[in-house]
């Protein structure tokens, strides 16, 4: 339950979001199929921004979100149904801004490949020369699971200035070419 602070904000118990977040992970069962036109199905980290994201995220914190995905993804890769081989389970981590996390289920092995090449003037990925953000929450890697990490750049010229945010995104799971 989430209770007000004195100044009418909402106070969350980072505990019980965990435990929440945890429980939500274990639930999820595996897509029938991606969703309609697209070749993928996903799942948006269920949390508040300001627990993973901007000055009042905290690294424990935002290493156990990342781990819980994680475990989510190798739990759906393990039992995704027989015959569909071909179908990648990835947990999708973005950093600094946790809050764009998400796990991802590729039906479609074509959008899985474009989905990682991002190379326009309002997005941009490029191959990570270094995991050194990642390598800071300390994740387990499950077996099975490779991680393939993004240097990316998003520019939105609809305001003045253009707004631009430079981050991470890692793909960790069954994210080998």
């Amino acid at each position: 339950m989430r209770q007000l602070n004195l100044d009418g904000r909402i106070k969350y118990d980072p505990v019980r979001e965990l435990r929440r977040l945890r429980k939500w992970s274990d639930e999820l069962v595996f897509p029938a199929g991606p969703y309609e036109g697209c070749g993928y199905f996903h799942w948006k980290i269920p949390v508040p921004r300001k627990l993973v994201s901007g000055p009042s995220a905290r690294r424990p914190i935002q290493a156990t979100c990342a781990q819980i995905l994680i475990d989510g993804a190798k739990r759906l890769a393990d039992i995704r149904p027989f015959g569909l081989g071909h179908v990648r389970v990835a947990a999708i981590l973005g950093l600094p801004d946790m809050f764009s996390s998400e796990i991802c289920v590729f039906f479609d092995p074509n959008y899985f490949v474009s989905f990682c090449d991002r190379d326009a003037e309002e997005q941009r990925w490029t191959a990570a020369s270094d995991s050194h953000g990642l390598d800071q929450l300390g994740l387990t890697i499950p077996a099975g699971f490779t991680v393939r990490g993004f240097n990316t750049i998003d520019r939105d010229d609809t305001f003045d200035p253009p707004y631009v945010e430079i981050g991470e995104t890692w793909l960790i799971g069954e994210v080998d070419l």
